[in-house]
């Protein structure tokens, strides 16, 4: 009887989320020059009998989104994932290198109905962006997502929607010149470019767009004609600016209406948070990765607020703690000078809360 009262309550208390991200794997075939991919030591797929415990509490969740620190396309049971979600009415996506794409999984793809898949870039010729996603070669990713474009032709379909995610650096940002020319002919429907956030060697500061005072001008110069040609295109070009960094309480991420949950379960804020962002031997001896923040490196110290394998996603979501979080990126709630000294390490030291 306890059971079923909680079920009921769970079901009606479900949150309003714009969506859910999910890490199926820690998992890659890459080595992002980067990433903290390679860092991390303790890397698995998440199993299939925990992520079906989301699926009670999505009840009015927009979008599914699986993605992490990982390939989504190395989990053995990343299909039946996507099936149990559209089973119940969810929009489903994922982000990929592109490099496990093949007819049969793009036939998979499209009989599940996979609402989208997201391609990350970092560059538009090989030379740059085979240099920076090491591990992956940018001539058979177009080639995957041509093959791609024909099937959905010869089906007579829109889905899956495809998305270029293409990570800006001071040293591809000028090939961003031509993304928009590369995703009309893939059929690509959006664009959303992001900066280097999580900086975690000294000789990758440079790359990062904000440090780089100077070369603002010709930046902004670059991204104003890319938006302004995507416009032309009809295609969705997202960016969140990288010379406006004035550091605020509030972050970018979207906070207050999504979430993560980590390939063991961890429910936190964003991937930035992660627990997945440690290292060490087993479970127990791990610590978290640096990164460098300003002057000094900082912990990417992780942020959890209860465990899907324990809890159910509407009580970890309703927890008084993790309201009193969300509340903190609240400007309509929070004061600025309360919030800056509420916030936990892992915010205090990120720059998405530059954007």
């Amino acid at each position: 009887m306890f059971q079923w009262v909680n079920r009921i309550l769970d079901k009606i208390g479900s949150p309003e989320l714009d969506w859910v991200q999910v890490e199926v794997t820690s998992q890659c075939n890459a080595a992002c020059i980067y990433c903290p991919q390679p860092l991390i030591d303790h890397k698995q797929h998440m199993p299939f009998e925990l992520f079906k415990k989301l699926l009670p509490n999505i009840g009015y969740t927009d979008l599914v989104y699986l993605q992490g620190w990982g390939e989504p396309l190395l989990n053995p049971d990343l299909f039946s994932m996507i099936r149990a979600c559209k089973a119940t009415g969810k929009r489903v996506g994922f982000t990929t290198n592109g490099m496990l794409l093949n007819n049969e999984t793009i036939q998979r793809m499209i009989d599940l109905e996979t609402d989208i898949i997201s391609i990350s870039l970092a560059g538009t010729h090989p030379a740059t962006h085979n240099r920076i996603r090491k591990g992956t070669d940018l001539t058979k990713i177009i080639k995957n997502l041509e093959l791609l474009q024909e099937i959905k032709k010869e089906k007579n379909i829109q889905h899956p929607v495809i998305h270029l995610a293409y990570l800006m650096l001071a040293s591809n940002l000028h090939e961003l010149q031509e993304v928009v020319g590369l995703a009309k002919r893939l059929g690509v429907k959006q664009i959303v470019c992001s900066h280097l956030s999580l900086i975690l060697h000294e000789p990758l500061r440079p790359e990062a767009l904000f440090n780089q005072k100077e070369e603002w001008q010709r930046f902004t110069g670059i991204l104003d004609a890319a938006a302004a040609e995507a416009q032309r295109e009809n295609l969705v070009f997202a960016f969140n600016s990288p010379v406006s960094q004035n550091q605020t309480e509030y972050c970018s991420e979207n906070i207050g209406r999504a979430c993560v949950v980590s390939v063991t379960g961890e429910v936190g804020p964003c991937v930035f948070t992660s627990p997945t962002l440690s290292q060490g031997k087993g479970q127990t001896e791990r610590s978290p990765l640096l990164h460098l923040f300003q002057n000094s490196f900082e912990s990417c110290s992780p942020l959890s607020f209860g465990n899907i394998a324990h809890e159910s996603l509407t009580q970890i979501w309703n927890k008084k703690e993790y309201q009193n979080f969300r509340n903190l990126h609240d400007s309509c709630i929070t004061q600025h000078d309360t919030a800056a000294r509420l916030l936990p390490p892992a915010c205090r030291s990120c720059h998405k809360r530059d954007a």
